[in-house]
Formats: structure tokens, C-alpha cells, sequence
């Protein structure tokens, strides 16, 4: 559920008021504190006088924590709090009622509190560690002997909430990659009771407390994404957060870790950072009570809040390029081809997208109509010759020319300088080609082959940006810098290929489905008669 900023703060003015009635005793809580996690949570300033004085009234709620198949990551990530300190945290803000690392009683005695406060079905949970469903023989724990898929559904039935605490409860973590031997799983594999994702390895203290709070101060969980993660905390890309962005918009890119330009803020892209396909809030919140975080000291981030990124983002160290790749996790092979529908075939009821110069997303209103606004300037030469007009920019060519003379020198020999707008969005495949192999482009087969080649599941994406209103404006000529960048970060042809294409049918996909929507359309039709452009984007008539 997600609520307006209005409605959590009714509902928090609502429980203070409950509690102000009750005249309970005030905890001294550190302002500093409260202001942190609402900041995390994206409220506004308003929130941080209601909240401090909800956790100043409120009793803690007991919260349960387990661990399951998993390595402690997670918990040593929390007890490295310091805005709230650990010992404030579990006292004041949450009571910690089970935590097998952390406390002081063992064997029976922990397991008879553990009854006892499950016995008052009013408790929170979190599990730290993936569970072992299908042979439970690998999670035998505790006193009782009770196997970790036993006690994951015990204390799952009466919880009010319940949190996965890092990518082993949210995904299987580590040992769950290929083979998997011990069938590891995430938890909401195996309960019916809707789970809160927080993952990372691990996720930071912060990440990991701001959860809990939202819950505890509004009874609600936080707006999610499709993963089932908090959106403030895991809606944005990692690389757009990071302090070497720049440096990857210069395409200056540490070539080894013993370079010497990593202190100089070189991007470690091409040395394996996975920044740019992972969602977290790393670079902002950091770890080690804001110490500092992996890509700041000087290795790449391995997207470890990704649902199995031990397996599907290849080397830790090394680019996605096929040459790194170890299996083919490509989506595009399983796409079932389209029918080649003709323009004429547009009614009332549906929609046609055209491959046909122009590109165009075609309806009927009073008459025939498109939908989709774009235009770029197909040039290379003109491109690469305009394009140098900040510093980052003529950074990012220079180096370009450096590292791939004969790529820009037959650019400059092949094209001539006069500008080519176009509005077919397959002409982006004549433009791309040359800066990735250094010749033109004799067919779209030739480009969507290539595509087709690559072995990585997640797509080296080309920032298009979609307006959507009475139309749907595409920006494609920001995004024209992206095969440079790739090209000096280390990635093949194939990857590059796989990017563009992919991205094209994200952003047909978001004008599509505005389209059908807006207009209250039924089907979607493709008009191409090439077969190959009808199997790779196939898929777009099934929205």
C-alpha cells in the first residue's frame, strides 16, 4: 500500500494522541536520530517533531530475528549503527526479543522465550539467511532440532509484519548460486504472508532500520518496487548516485585495481562495477555508520541487492562482455515472432506500431493519428563533431579518439558533414555500428545478430528519456554518447548491441501501453517486413 505523505501523517497524529491519553512515561530519544530515519524515508521535515515524539510514547514492539542459511553479514552490518546507537535502537525504538548471536541465553532457555513470545501473536519478524525448503537436512538448528523451514513457518504465522534481512532471505543468497546444492531459497518462496525485502550483503544498518521504523510508526509497510523492496530505499540506480558517475560520463575508467587513477576518482566499470545495473542507495547511506562504501574504497559494486547476482551478472572484476561470460541467460531467444500485420489493418480497436520510415505508434481518433514524437540526428561524423560542448563531453571523445583511432578516423573518412534528422528508430542501429566495430552497417540483421550473440541477462541500457502526454516524446539524442562510453568501459559489440536494442523496447513498451490506455485500445499490431525485427520485438504486441 502506498500512502500519501498526508495520510501518514494523520495516522501518526492519530497514534499520539491514543498515546498522549494513556499519560505513559516519555523515553529520552535522540532528535538527531529521528531526523536521520525520516530523512531516509524521504518524509519531510514536518515528520521529525511527530515521530520523535511517537518513539518518546510508544512501547517497542518485540521483534523476533532468525537466522537461517547465512553468514551474520547482516546483523554485523546493524550492530555498526550509530544515528540510532545499537544499544538505543533495541531498547528504545524496537525491543529485541530472539536474536541467536546477540543473546545472553542459549539452548532451552533461549527456546522457551522464543514460545513464550510467539505465544503473544504480537511481534515482528526478521530473517537474516535463505531456507533450505526442499531437503531441510542442511538447516538443522537449535535446541529442539527443529530444521530452519519449521522454524521460519512457526514464527511466520502470527507475525504482524516480516522482513527479509539481506539477499539470502530476500533471494537465497551466496549459496543458492548454480548448482545450488543445498536447494537454498528466499523466504517468500515458502510463505504465504507478504514479505518486506531489504536485501543486500549486506544491506546497510540504515537500510535495514528505516524499514523496520516506517512500519513501526505508521503500521504500514513502505510503497514497494516489483521486487518487493522499499522504494525509497532502493528506487533509484545505484550509478546515478555515485560519486564517480562523472568520470564515467568523461569515460575515464580505471584499467586494474593497482591504477593509480582509482584515487583520482576514475570509474571502476571497466574493472567490474555493476553500479549501473543495480538499485540501492549505497553511495548516499554508505556503511559503518556512514564510514564509507565499496565503490568510494576503490572496488566495484557486485549488485549484490540483485535477485541472483552471484549468477547473472558474471566475474565480480570483470566487464559483461561475452568474452567474460560463463553461461547464456540471453531473453531475447524466447521471444515468439509477430505477425506482420498492414497498415490498413488499423481500426477502432487497436493499435500499430510501424517499423517503416517514419516510426510511428498509429490509432484512431477522427482520423488517423501518431502517437510517437522522436527525432536524431543519424550522423555519426556530424554527431561526434557537435556533441564536444562541456568538458565532460570533449573529454569523453578525445578519449575515444585515443583509445579507438581507426574507429573515429573511418567516422570522419566515411561521413560527410551534413545533418541527417531522422524519425526511424532502426536508423539508431546505422548510427551505433560504426563507433563499436569501425564500419558501416550492411544490414539489421547484422545488428540484431549481434544482440541476439549476448550472454548476459541485464541490458547496458541507453538513457532514452519518455514524456508521456497527449504524445509520447522521446529523447534519444542525450543517449547517442552511450556507445562511446561502453566501447572505453570495456564492453563488446554484443553487449552494446543488446543495450540499445533492449532499451528501444523499453520505451516502446512505456508509449504503447500510454497509448492503449489513454485511447482505451484492445490489441496491439506490428507493421515490419523484417522477420527478424518481428521475433526481437515480438513481444510488444502482448502488452
Amino acid at each position: 500500500m502506498s500512502l500519501s505523505n498526508e495520510e501518514l501523517q494523520k495516522i501518526l497524529e492519530q497514534k499520539i494522541a491514543l498515546l498522549e491519553k494513556e499519560n505513559k512515561e516519555e523515553k529520552n530519544i535522540n532528535l538527531e536520530a529521528v531526523s536521520a530515519i525520516v530523512k531516509i524515508l524521504a518524509l519531510p521535515n514536518e515528520f521529525i517533531p511527530l515521530a520523535h515524539r511517537y518513539f518518546q510514547l510508544h512501547t517497542p514492539p518485540s521483534l523476533i530475528w532468525l537466522h537461517l542459511s547465512e553468514c551474520t553479514g547482516c546483523s554485523e552490518s546493524l550492530l555498526r549503527t550509530s544515528l540510532p546507537d545499537f544499544l538505543d535502537l533495541i531498547f528504545d525504538f524496537i525491543s529485541l526479543e530472539y536474536h541467536e548471536t546477540l543473546m545472553s541465553a542459549s539452548g532451552h532457555q533461549a527456546e522457551n522465550h522464543l514460545e513464550q513470545i510467539l505465544n503473544t501473536k504480537d511481534y515482528l519478524l526478521a530473517v537474516e539467511g535463505g531456507v533450505c525448503a526442499i531437503d531441510p537436512f542442511y538447516l538443522t538448528i537449535g535446541a529442539c532440532g527443529e530444521n530452519g523451514y519449521e522454524i521460519l513457518q512457526k514464527c511466520a504465522k502470527n507475525a504482524k509484519s516480516i522482513f527479509a534481512i539481506g539477499t539470502c532471505s530476500s533471494y537465497g543468497g551466496i549459496q543458492a548460486a548454480h548448482p545450488n546444492p543445498t536447494k537454498s531459497i528466499g523466504i517468500s518462496k515458502v510463505l504465504e504472508e507478504k514479505i518486506i525485502n531489504v536485501p543486500g550483503c549486506p544491506p546497510s544498518d540504515i537500510n535495514i532500520i528505516a524499514t523496520l521504523c516506517f512500519y513501526i510508526l505508521f503500521e504500514q509497510n513502505m510503497a514497494l518496487d516489483e521486487q518487493n523492496r522499499p522504494l525509497a530505499l532502493y528506487g533509484k540506480c545505484l550509478h546515478d548516485l555515485c560519486e564517480r558517475k562523472a568520470k564515467f560520463e568523461a569515460g575515464n575508467f580505471a584499467q586494474s585495481f593497482d591504477d593509480e587513477n582509482i584515487k583520482q576518482g576514475y570509474c571502476l566499470f571497466k574493472v567490474g562495477c555493476k553500479g549501473p545495473y543495480a538499485y540501492n542507495n549505497c553511495p548516499k547511506v554508505k556503511f559503518n555508520s556512514k564510514t564509507s562504501w565499496p565503490v568510494a574504497a576503490g572496488h566495484g559494486c557486485i549488485a549484490c541487492s540483485e535477485e541472483n547476482f552471484w549468477d547473472d551478472f558474471g566475474f565480480y572484476e570483470k566487464p559483461m562482455s561475452n568474452e567474460f561470460a560463463y553461461n547464456n541467460f540471453s531473453s531475447l531467444h524466447q521471444i515468439s515472432q509477430a505477425k506482420n500485420f498492414k497498415l490498413n489493418d488499423l481500426n477502432a480497436k487497436n493499435i500499430i506500431l510501424t517499423f517503416t520510415n517514419p516510426t510511428q505508434i498509429l490509432y484512431q481518433s477522427a482520423q488517423n493519428c501518431n502517437f510517437l514524437d522522436f527525432s536524431f540526428e543519424s550522423n555519426p561524423r556530424l554527431f561526434l563533431n557537435t556533441f564536444a560542448k562541456t568538458k565532460i563531453a570533449l573529454t569523453l571523445v578525445q578519449n575515444y579518439k585515443d583509445s579507438f583511432k581507426n574507429y573515429y578516423d573511418f567516422i570522419q573518412n566515411s561521413y560527410d558533414e551534413e545533418s541527417k534528422i531522422s524519425q526511424n528508430i532502426l536508423d539508431l542501429f546505422y548510427f551505433t555500428y560504426p563507433f563499436i566495430s569501425g564500419e558501416k552497417l550492411k544490414t539489421i540483421d547484422d545488428f540484431l545478430d549481434l544482440a541476439l550473440a549476448y550472454k548476459f541477462k541485464h541490458p547496458s541500457k541507453f538513457d532514452f528519456k519518455t514524456t508521456l502526454n497527449e504524445q509520447a516524446k522521446l529523447d534519444i539524442n542525450k543517449a547517442l554518447r552511450m556507445p562511446l562510453i561502453y566501447m572505453l568501459g570495456g564492453l563488446d559489440k554484443e553487449a552494446i548491441a543488446y543495450g540499445l536494442v533492449y532499451s528501444i523496447k523499453e520505451h516502446l513498451k512505456q508509449a504503447l501501453q500510454a497509448c492503449k490506455n489513454l485511447h482505451q485500445k484492445e490489441q496491439i499490431l506490428l507493421h515490419c517486413d523484417n522477420e527478424k525485427i518481428l521475433k526481437v520485438f515480438g513481444d510488444l504486441s502482448s502488452i
